[in-house]
């Protein structure tokens, strides 16, 4: 068992050769209290020695760890030569006198932190070899001040603060808090740090100090058996010398001898003096780090096997240069071995090393299935276009007709115009996988890459332009594809639902909300909630409107008169409605039939005495004669009934300048002398003659007369034909990314590399080592042998098991 605290001892030596950026937490004891509370005076008394050096105002000014070895006691010759120090930046010089090394720590003391009481983290190493000391390791850290002098800074308090928790923080640290029994155990500034780290006081060690110059009266009872701070170590009251003992060099031992006297003399300490003193507090302090040790063990070996590791794989990245591997072959062993993790992280095969998100290849089917594929999925594609549109596109497609169906000029138009919207998101989806291409090769780790930045930005460089010039085939057959949807539309498709079927759908469509207006209207009037009508119309039972009430079984026997009564009346009212607006229907047809054969009769009136007035234009005047009579529908044998049921008209009436003027300009033929001449009275005769309306210069669907029923079929005939394309498009699309982009750079990388990088004059700048890789490589072999030394030494005590004690 007292084997472990030398291997600690072995391990501090051999770790504080290198600077590790994550130091290894040893176990050990960290001293902690206020200046002038007695810390130098205890590791004094612990040793034996006066070693430390002393003075007014801060003393310890730089952490000190001290490191005691138990040596057998010699005899003879050698007996004056038992006890020795030695520095870890002194090796292999010993310290026999201990006013030398009190002299060598404020020596090096000064040359780190100056002469006038700076202070500074860097630790001093001292091994102490003695066959009266147990073996221990102590750390000593500057006392805790308040007020800076010399040339300390003004926040020397917070300096030497932070400094003491960043060694007592860590869980291995045993925490040994010194404090002055002549004060308020409130005010001790060492207790509050430690609690500050170790709110349980699991790992603390209370010292009381200076119980001999109490007031008469007191004393520290209490605290030393916890009664006023609890701590799972406990208190332990120790008597020191005092600065006139050490003014008048007072040996230690003799110290000791009158400490043991004045607990066993004491009337109240004399009942717990076998758990005082200072050999007390050595031996418990060694037994408590022991104990600390044995804990700390297993992970002490696996947290310096881990490093081992980490730092064997650092040093190969570095590359050793000592290597015969000549350039031409490491290039291309750095091109091959970059082309195989660009291809292993596409297709999945480096999973195994990243479990906490998604990463290459699995991200792309992401973007295929979760992002592209979802926005072509909810695509509405009635979204983005109104009925406003769709019925200006069906008008604006029949010309001057009249279509009696939906117009296929008008369905493709639209179709078109859907499918060109599936183009932008096609060509974001492949602008999102080359962006992930980039990314997989940032961040694909190798050692070569750091090794030599050169070669990394030159790979970067030609994977970059590879991948370009596989995004612009991918993205021209993205935009054909598009392109070949729009210039045929195959209506004869299998899952195209055809004119038929979307008949049918409207017919049902409209004839399950008639069905619903029906019910609504019923049970506004009879007071039938819709909770009603839900079990009326529910399976089993009729439809409230298709069948007489006495096939309504659900309905009461009570309120069936009353609905029956109610339902005729709703049919009667239903039949009358529509007589009158068929009746209304055929009036307005008559009284425009009515008004256009009279102002057919008329026009040709005038046209008759036009011709009359007129004899060279006798035969234009039968050409403009006949076109009207054309346009009118009527023969030569209905106009004397025309005539009988309209007056005639004095001859010179029906020779209208503006009837002349318009009838000739119509056939092209010349305007007669007497038109020309008439013109100004043509505002005249325009009040007098009735004109239709002005033609408006922007008609909108507002002016149109369009059937619903052409604009429902319509769209779902869009519906359907869209889905069609869009479940080719989402298809297609990811087919052409991977054949086009990804599968091509696959194919392509490594020969792209060997072409653009594999050259006589361009190896030297390649495989140029960066200017810090030396420096590193240099470190990382020290911290490697160093680490190789650590577990030679923990491997020292894992044949034997370590007893509990």
């Amino acid at each position: 068992m007292d084997s472990l605290i030398p291997v600690i001892n072995k391990l501090q030596d051999v770790l504080s050769l290198v600077e590790i950026d994550d130091p290894i937490d040893l176990p050990q004891i960290v001293v902690v209290g206020s200046q002038s509370s007695g810390k130098s005076s205890v590791l004094e008394s612990i040793v034996g020695r006066d070693f430390l050096p002393r003075g007014a105002g801060i003393v310890t000014r730089r952490p000190l760890v001290l490191q005691l070895h138990n040596v057998r006691k010699a005899t003879g010759a050698q007996a004056e030569a038992q006890e020795w120090g030695e520095f870890l930046h002194l090796k292999g010089q010993r310290f026999y006198n201990f006013a030398d090394i009190k002299a060598e720590i404020e020596r090096e003391t000064d040359r780190i932190t100056g002469k006038n009481k700076g202070i500074s983290p860097l630790p001093i190493n001292l091994k102490i070899y003695s066959p009266n000391v147990l073996n221990l390791t102590l750390v000593d850290l500057p006392g805790l001040t308040k007020v800076p002098v010399g040339d300390q800074p003004k926040n020397i308090e917070e300096l030497i603060r932070s400094m003491i928790v960043k060694f007592i923080e860590k869980p291995n640290c045993i925490i040994l808090a010194v404090s002055a029994a002549n004060t308020d155990l409130a005010n001790s500034d060492a207790l509050k740090l430690a609690r500050e780290v170790d709110p349980q006081g699991q790992r603390t060690v209370g010292v009381l100090t200076k119980l001999d110059i109490m007031d008469k009266g007191t004393d520290a009872m209490d605290v030393l058996q916890g009664r006023v701070y609890p701590l799972r170590l406990g208190f332990i009251g120790v008597v020191l010398r005092s600065q006139f003992d050490i003014n008048t060099n007072k040996a230690v031992a003799e110290a000791r001898k009158a400490e043991r006297q004045f607990f066993e003399q004491h009337p109240l300490y004399r009942q717990i003096a076998n758990r005082c003193g200072v050999e007390f507090l050595a031996k418990s302090l060694s037994k408590t780090l022991l104990h600390h040790i044995r804990d700390a063990m297993p992970d002490l070996k696996m947290r310096v096997n881990s490093m081992l590791s980490q730092t064997t794989r650092d040093l190969e990245s570095l590359g050793d240069p000592r290597l015969s591997q000549t350039k031409s072959a490491l290039l291309l062993h750095v091109i091959t071995k970059f082309n195989n993790q660009y291809c292993d992280t596409i297709e999945g095969r480096l999973a195994e090393y990243i479990t906490d998100e998604l990463y290459g290849g699995a991200r792309i089917n992401y973007i295929f299935e979760d992002v592209f594929g979802s926005y072509i999925k909810n695509m509405d594609p009635l979204g983005n276009l109104s009925t406003q549109e769709i019925q200006l596109t069906m008008s604006n497609a029949t010309g001057p007709k009249s279509a009696l169906f939906v117009p296929e000029e008008a369905f493709e138009q639209l179709t078109k115009r859907l499918i060109r919207g599936l183009e932008d998101p096609a060509l974001q989806c492949i602008d999102s996988v080359y962006d992930e291409l980039h990314q997989i090769v940032d961040s694909i780790q190798m050692p070569e890459l750091f090794r030599y930045q050169n070669l990394r930005e030159r790979i970067r460089e030609v994977v970059h332009v590879l991948l370009g010039e596989c995004r612009a085939p991918a993205r021209r057959m993205v935009i054909d594809l598009i392109a070949m949807e729009q210039s045929y539309l195959n209506t004869s498709h299998p899952d195209f639902i055809g004119g038929g079927k979307a008949i049918q759908r409207i017919l049902q469509i409209r004839a399950q909300r008639q069905i619903q207006n029906q019910q609504a209207t019923s049970s506004a009037s009879l007071g039938f909630s819709d909770d009603d009508w839900a079990i009326m119309n529910s399976p089993g039972s009729s439809p409230m409107m298709a069948s007489p009430p006495p096939t309504m079984r659900d309905i009461p026997p009570e309120l069936q008169a009353q609905y029956a009564a109610q339902y005729q009346r709703e049919r009667e009212r239903e039949r009358k409605k529509k007589e009158e607006e068929a009746a209304a229907r055929l009036k307005m047809l008559q009284q425009k039939e009515a008004e256009e054969r009279a102002r057919r009769e008329k026009e040709r009136q005038q046209q008759a005495a036009q011709a009359a007035a007129s004899p060279p234009q006798q035969s234009g005047g039968s050409l403009i004669s006949s076109w009207f009579s054309r346009l009118g529908g009527s023969s030569e044998s209905s106009q004397p009934q025309q005539q009988q049921q309209q007056p005639s008209r004095n001859p010179q009436d029906l020779s209208s300048p503006q009837l002349v003027s318009s009838s000739s300009n119509r056939v092209g033929s010349q305007q007669p002398q007497s038109a020309v001449q008439s013109r100004p009275n043509q505002q005249q005769q325009q009040q007098q003659v009735g004109r239709m309306g002005q033609m408006p210069n922007s008609i909108t669907t507002s002016s149109l007369n369009q059937d619903d029923f052409q604009t429902e079929l319509i769209k779902i005939l869009l519906d359907s034909y869209f889905a069609i394309v869009r479940n080719n498009v989402r298809d297609k699309v990811p087919k052409t990314i991977m054949h086009f982009m990804v599968n091509k750079s696959k194919v392509a990388l490594q020969s792209e590399l060997v072409k653009s990088l594999y050259k006589d004059e361009l190896m030297d700048m390649l495989l140029e080592e960066a200017p810090d890789v030396a420096e590193k490589r240099t470190k990382c072999q020290q911290l490697l042998d160093v680490l190789k030394r650590a577990s030679t030494i923990l491997n020292e005590i894992t044949e034997s098991p370590i007893p509990i004690v």
